[in-house]
């Protein structure tokens, strides 16, 4: 089985649209380094999250939503990023994480282990059974943040949520993760009249450890949860792209 780190590596690159010879390389300089590098939290005085971050982890978590995302990876030696769209599901601490475009791939999280499949042809295959690693991308997806794993400040208009990471591993990783709530601009006179209607728009900026950005827009639907995206997020039922073709 992989280590903790190396999943790591081999998931995000995988997430992030990074080619194959990426992945490679990065998860075997993730392994020399978590060899040199003791793998423990740094140890800081407990403390009261704050008015702003309280309120803005309570905004920004998603027990239950479905929608689109566009994702740009931006590369320090690339002028253009490399951009990818698709769909996603969120079901408590399960998420279906499905590129449409330019290829197709699928992430599906469940509480203790990540699934992935490279074409609708083919079942999920077992990428790793962390349920630590789990709960990292769970932060990511459904904006429910572990404060044992993350240094939370808001920002100054406080709308956006500021993770540091704390342990050694995710710092290996990371430089610092935003879970901003964007506003939308409202399109018509019925729209203002019923703000319900109007779509729930967060964007996530991850910043790796070397400085290269990824920027996610998810746009939650306004659509009912249904019993087919339920099935969406279990290793038997339908991907989101059957659901939405049938």
């Amino acid at each position: 089985m992989m280590s903790l780190s190396r999943s790591f590596f081999v998931v995000l690159t995988f997430l992030l649209f990074i080619s194959p010879l990426f992945a490679i390389q990065a998860a075997q300089e993730s392994t020399k380094d978590a060899s040199a590098v003791k793998n423990t939290a740094e140890s800081s005085a407990e403390t009261e999250p704050s008015v702003q971050v309280t309120d803005l982890l309570e905004r920004l978590a998603i027990n239950q939503g479905k929608g689109q995302f566009v994702q740009q990876k931006h590369f320090s030696f690339m002028s253009v990023p490399i951009t990818s769209t698709g769909y996603f599901i969120v079901k408590e601490q399960s998420a279906l994480w499905q590129t449409e475009q330019p290829v197709f791939s699928a992430l599906l999280l469940k509480p203790n282990a990540i699934y992935r499949r490279l074409s609708l042809d083919e079942n999920y295959q077992l990428l790793t059974d962390s349920a630590e690693f789990s709960g990292v991308l769970a932060t990511i997806f459904t904006g429910k943040v572990n404060g044992d794993d993350w240094q939370l400040n808001s920002s100054v208009d406080n709308v956006c949520l500021e993770l540091t990471p704390k342990s050694g591993q995710l710092k290996q990783l990371f430089k610092q993760v935003d879970l901003c709530l964007v506003e939308v601009e409202q399109e018509s006179e019925a729209l203002e009249k019923n703000t319900d209607k109007t779509p729930q728009k967060r964007q996530i900026t991850l910043t790796d450890s070397k400085g290269d950005k990824t920027v996610i827009m998810m746009t939650l639907s306004n659509d009912a949860f249904l019993n087919e995206d339920l099935d969406a997020l279990k290793l038997t039922g339908k991907s989101l792209g059957e659901i939405n073709a049938s």
